[in-house]
Parts: structure tokens; C-alpha cells; sequence
């Protein structure tokens, strides 16, 4: 079974999305930006990076994401949403 990791980031998550995701609380920002060292709340991060969690602060919010329900409020582009180069939303 896999085992999903808050700590990583997936594709379409912000930095907010992290925080919520990993601490239950959008004011737990502040902390979690120093502890990653990071200059912005609204730099985008990479698919498959690592963030240091600060505490828990709403566990029933973090329980109410699993790895089938993640917060991502980042957009695709239209380019990112095929799966295939060339594939397209209609068929002729």
C-alpha cells in the first residue's frame, strides 16, 4: 500500500495548499516559510519537494485530506492538461 507523504509536494499545490494541508491551519504560513527557509508564500514549488512541517494545529482538517483528495488551487495550463503531445479534447 502507498503510503502518502504531506510533506512532498504534488503537482497544482501551492505553498498555502502545503500548510493547510500539513498543519490544518492557513496561520501556521509564517512558521512553516521560516522553517523552510523560504523568501515568499507565493513562490511556486516543485513537484516532489520536501517542506519541513511546524505543528499540527487542526487535526480534523488534516485528516480530512487523504491521497486522493489533496488541495491544489494551482491551474494547468491547457498545454499540461493532455496527457499525450498532440491529443486533443475532441474527436473528429
Amino acid at each position: 500500500r502507498l503510503i502518502m507523504s504531506r510533506e512532498v509536494t504534488y503537482s497544482g499545490q501551492s505553498f498555502y495548499n502545503k500548510v493547510v494541508e500539513c498543519t490544518g491551519d492557513i496561520e501556521n504560513a509564517f512558521a512553516m516559510l521560516l522553517l523552510n527557509k523560504k523568501t515568499s508564500t507565493t513562490e511556486r514549488l516543485q513537484v516532489g519537494e520536501v517542506l519541513k512541517v511546524s505543528e499540527v494545529t487542526d487535526f480534523e482538517v488534516v485528516d480530512y485530506f487523504t491521497e486522493l483528495n489533496r488541495p491544489a488551487t494551482l491551474g494547468l495550463s491547457k498545454k499540461e492538461n493532455y496527457l499525450l503531445p498532440g491529443e486533443f479534447p475532441f474527436s473528429f
